[in-house]
């Protein structure tokens, strides 16, 4: 067979592949460089791609000349690899960028926004990223710039998993971790058909290293169990060790995990702490002294109360576990309901020209709510830890539900309202108003309870399904209107409500 022959047909190959994908996916967006899209890297793929292959075929074959001709083409073969082992830890984008533009296999689901991920991972490597190239990335991410290298779009490419993935690098990048820890963990919600498992894997990798620098290795282990890769194998079989997880993984798995994982010198601390905790055994976490050892004489209740809540104000912000709640709350409800304590209210309250005991109490009993309503707050303590355990407690929980609710409801309006006034903002920025309302919905349920969510939902529902339709019809964000669409349904089939349910899942159904 001649290599003429031979060319044609590895491009008629490649024209079948390209033709097959596009019928597989009849309402995915125009992927830059596919069939008729008319871009530089269309030729690139349909002849460079395959003139590579028949080379590496020549070449095995015994024809070493081909080598010659090849080198220059290995990135044809296998763009990612190219570019997530050479330029990206180089720190080139634009190189990072344009070659995995060129990665079919990879980033099929989302080749654009893989490119842009390649690009803003590299940027985070570049010992000195100057401001146009980040300006640069940023308008890769967004889709405001070219088109797989052509001519600016009219319109920006609908946003899918991988550019997420992107978007949350950049955010890393410019140290918003916090933003970057949402972006990344919102990922799971996509469809996975809009988004390819490189970039989930990706994703859980930095999840999971974030998790292991803040010392919650619980998320590193579960963030272990859900992916793959030799970085993250090394971060789960450290947290097992550390946690005493059955079986524990002994020293020799240890370091040939480590050996296997790549940037070993920036891991050989965590190899260590790991090897220090001993066979599976966890080391004992000393205990904090009490921040105020003042005494209370025995039946003073107001002032055990008063020293409960100030040790309660003066720990650090977060740092609050059940138990301290519910003794502080028995506390006050002892103090508040206490006889004795009543008289010498009412008699104060005369002796100040106050109506009665009540016109002290109820400023007192407000101020004290107001606390523990902060407090449960910033520590974020589920409503398991505390709920049912007292009437200062309870009075608490309406408060903070009602704070909790109103915030919710005043978030889904600010959402509805710039719906309808057909206010767009660029995808990425879409997706992070939905990720930030759908946290804010989560952490309120959280702290309340399934009360919550069963008030707050009918809101919520209205008014993300209004603005997920709108991104579905309007904008042709497909992919992220399906997220929210998949979440709505989730939320519904939890709550048992059959008629959202039966009308998220005709939404989920009508695809990415």
């Amino acid at each position: 067979m001649s290599w003429g022959l031979l060319l044609a047909l590895a491009i008629a190959v490649r024209m079948i592949s390209e033709a097959t994908a596009r019928r597989a996916s009849p309402g995915a967006p125009p992927r830059p460089g596919a069939l008729g899209a008319g871009t530089w890297h269309a030729a690139v793929r349909l002849v460079l791609a395959p003139a590579a292959v028949v080379l590496a075929i020549g070449l095995a074959a015994g024809q070493l000349w081909c080598a010659l001709l090849l080198a220059p083409l290995v990135p044809f073969i296998a763009p990612w690899l190219v570019a997530r082992y050479a330029f990206i830890p180089l720190g080139l984008p634009r190189v990072a960028y344009h070659v995995t533009l060129l990665s079919d296999w990879t980033w099929r689901a989302d080749r654009s926004g893989g490119a842009a991920l390649a690009a803003a991972w590299a940027l985070c490597r570049a010992r000195k990223p100057d401001p146009a190239t980040e300006a640069w990335v940023s308008e890769r991410i967004e889709g405001a710039g070219e088109r797989g290298g052509a001519a600016p779009a009219a319109r920006p490419e609908p946003l899918r998993g991988a550019g997420v993935v992107a978007g949350a690098m950049l955010a890393a990048h410019r140290s918003d971790l916090e933003g970057a820890r949402a972006l990344f963990d919102s990922v799971a919600g996509f469809d996975e058909r809009a988004c390819p498992r490189e970039a989930r894997r990706i994703a859980a990798g930095w999840l999971a290293a974030d998790a292991a620098s803040r010392g919650d290795w619980t998320a590193v282990l579960d963030r272990a169990r859900e992916g793959r890769g030799r970085a993250l194998s090394l971060l789960g079989a450290v947290a097992a060790r550390v946690l005493g997880e059955e079986p524990a993984p002994g020293a020799l798995e240890l370091w040939l995990r480590w050996l296997a994982a790549p940037r070993r010198r920036a891991t050989l601390p965590l190899l260590r702490r790991a090897l220090a905790a001993g066979e599976g055994a966890a080391r004992p976490e000393p205990e904090e002294p009490e921040p105020c050892a003042a005494k209370v004489a025995e039946g003073d209740l107001w002032s055990r109360a008063v020293l409960r809540h100030a040790t309660l104000l003066l720990r650090p912000r977060g740092e609050v576990s059940g138990d301290e709640l519910r003794r502080l709350g028995g506390a006050w409800d002892a103090a508040l309901d206490d006889e004795r304590a009543q008289a010498e209210l009412r008699e104060r309250a005369l002796s100040l020209g106050a109506s009665g005991a009540q016109a002290a109490l109820g400023p007192l009993a407000r101020a004290v709510e107001e606390d523990l309503a902060a407090a449960l707050r910033a520590a974020r303590v589920p409503h398991t830890a505390w709920d049912d355990l007292g009437a200062t407690l309870g009075r608490t929980r309406r408060r903070l539900r009602d704070e909790l609710l109103s915030e919710v409801e005043l978030a889904c309006d600010a959402l509805r309202r710039r719906v309808d006034e057909k206010r767009e903002l660029p995808a990425l920025s879409e997706w992070r108003e939905w990720t930030s309302l759908r946290a804010q919905y989560e952490a309120a349920a959280e702290l309340v309870g399934t009360e919550l969510r069963r008030l707050a939902f009918p809101k919520v529902h209205a008014d993300v399904c209004h603005a997920a339709v709108w991104l579905f019809n309007a904008r042709k964000e497909r992919a992220i209107a399906n997220a929210m669409f998949r979440w709505l349904l989730a939320e519904a089939e939890a709550l048992e409500d059959a008629r959202l349910a039966g009308l998220q899942r005709a939404n989920v159904g009508c695809g990415v």
